[in-house]
């Protein structure tokens, strides 16, 4: 018996239902409780069964406050079908299934929202005006599920309907993670929702906080920033600036990690200004903050093999280049024939029994300098990516050892190569004082990169080298 009612509901046989009751007046109740929720209510929706679902509601209403196991009251099955006379009839049981909660807190409203069901979404909120401020198990309002389904018709409603009912603020409550609707529409670079949120006229200036700044300390400019995805980037950057926006706080506040936009750092334009006229960062602090916010684990994972595998080709090229110096080491013929003999068992040129020149010197300190700041550079990034390795200890042994290899053929290379003692002096003790100095400095000269970097954008002698999109 219990099989031939459920084969009426999927077919929507109401005489075969009668039959059934007549039988057995206590057979809906009978299955309501073998059911596990999912009763005949529910099939009958999934069916669109008006007239079906009429009947059973006759007999016994009870059945449209049920919650499936998957989270479904038949009210939640008629929004996200978009059945609205079904919904209709259903709501005859009373307005407080509108707020029925089901699969992660969400309510009927919910589902025609995320499905775009325009109609049935009205009839939920004529029924239940205040249904509009419940809230998903994330904390999402129907305003965040419309942005988020891209339900621009749908969002427009929900808008008007804040209106009439006082609730504008509702358009700025947070979800879980702190996002505002418009947080979730710059993010998503969706002009047509910012747009409409900002300059749409859809509620009175200054009611959408441009500048609310979620648990990240993110700002909808920043958050727009982080996430370039395509051309649209400019026109709602420019759109948020022109109304106020700004970058937020939070972790993003210190001036290497603020995230840069295009209205701030033109990158196609290559201004290098603000629309206020005052300088900015520059493109690569752009590219660095957008590819280390945001991202998940596989994207941090393969950021920081390649940059351990930049790290160790930089220290192998500069350890390789003292293996092999450059010849420069000042002599003529008169020098060979008189007992200069030369010496390549370094694979370099390096000359015994000669005297640098003052010219000679200086350019082989320096170029023993900048190797000695980039090899130490290297051996740095090198120690701060394998921080969290579970062979840190080793690892860093070995790259002592390296660093006492270095300087020890760095020391016989220069004993062998200088001729005098203040030669000695200086091949001996600038090299590394150079290289300590530029250690010390290393943030002001990635700051002066920077500069020179922007420099060459305004007059856009890169072309599209850096275009970071």
């Amino acid at each position: 018996m219990e099989r031939r009612l459920l084969e009426a509901a999927r077919k929507g046989n109401i005489d075969e239902l009668k039959d059934l009751i007549s039988r057995n007046e206590q057979i809906l109740k009978e299955m309501a409780l073998e059911g596990a929720g999912h009763t005949l209510l529910h099939v009958a929706c999934v069916g669109g069964h008006l007239d079906f679902v009429r009947e059973l509601l006759k007999h016994m209403p009870k059945l449209a406050e049920k919650v499936n196991h998957g989270g479904f009251s038949p009210l939640h099955i008629a929004a996200a079908q978009g059945e609205v006379e079904i919904a209709k009839e259903l709501l005859t049981v009373g307005s407080h299934l509108c707020s029925v909660k089901g699969w992660e807190g969400r309510i009927p409203l919910h589902y025609a929202v995320i499905n775009g069901e325009l109609d049935v979404m009205k009839l939920l909120l004529s029924a239940s005006p205040e249904s509009i401020e419940e809230t998903t198990a994330r904390e999402e309002t129907a305003v965040h599920l419309a942005v988020k389904n891209n339900r621009f018709k749908v969002l427009i409603w929900l808008v008007e309907h804040l209106k009439q009912h006082k609730k504008e603020q509702v358009i700025n409550w947070k979800d879980h993670k702190g996002n505002t609707a418009l947080h979730l529409a710059a993010d998503a670079k969706n002009f047509e929702v910012v747009n409409f949120l900002l300059r749409g006229h859809a509620v009175e200036p200054n009611v959408v906080e441009v500048n609310a700044l979620n648990d990240s300390g993110l700002t909808p400019l920043d958050v727009s920033t982080l996430s370039q995805r395509g051309a649209r980037d400019r026109e709602i950057r420019d759109i948020l600036t022109r109304t106020g926006a700004v970058h937020g706080g939070g972790r993003l506040n210190s001036p290497a990690s603020r995230p840069v936009s295009e209205d701030d750092h033109d990158i196609e334009g290559g201004n290098g200004y603000q629309s206020g006229g005052e300088p900015v960062t520059n493109a690569l602090q752009s590219l660095s903050l957008s590819t280390s916010k945001n991202l998940n684990t596989d994207d941090r994972k393969w950021i920081h093999e390649a940059l351990l595998v930049v790290a160790a080709l930089i220290a192998n090229a500069t350890y390789q280049s003292v293996l092999q110096p450059p010849s420069i080491v000042g002599h003529d013929k008169a020098d060979n024939t008189s007992g200069g003999s030369k010496d390549n068992s370094s694979g370099g040129s390096v000359y015994k029994g000669n005297t640098l020149t003052y010219g000679t010197g200086l350019v082989y300190v320096l170029f023993l300098g900048g190797n000695t700041f980039g090899f130490l550079m290297s051996v740095q990034m090198i120690i701060c990516l394998t921080k969290r390795f579970p062979l840190k200890a080793p690892i860093r042994l070995s790259l002592t050892a390296m660093v006492l290899t270095y300087f020890s053929f760095t020391l016989s290379l220069l004993i062998t190569s200088a001729g005098g003692a203040a030669t000695a002096t200086m091949l001996h003790v600038l090299p590394l004082v150079i290289a300590v100095l530029l250690l010390l400095i290393q943030r002001l000269l990635a700051l002066f990169a920077d500069f020179f970097l922007e420099w060459l954008f305004q007059f856009h002698l890169l072309g599209n080298m850096y275009k970071l999109e």
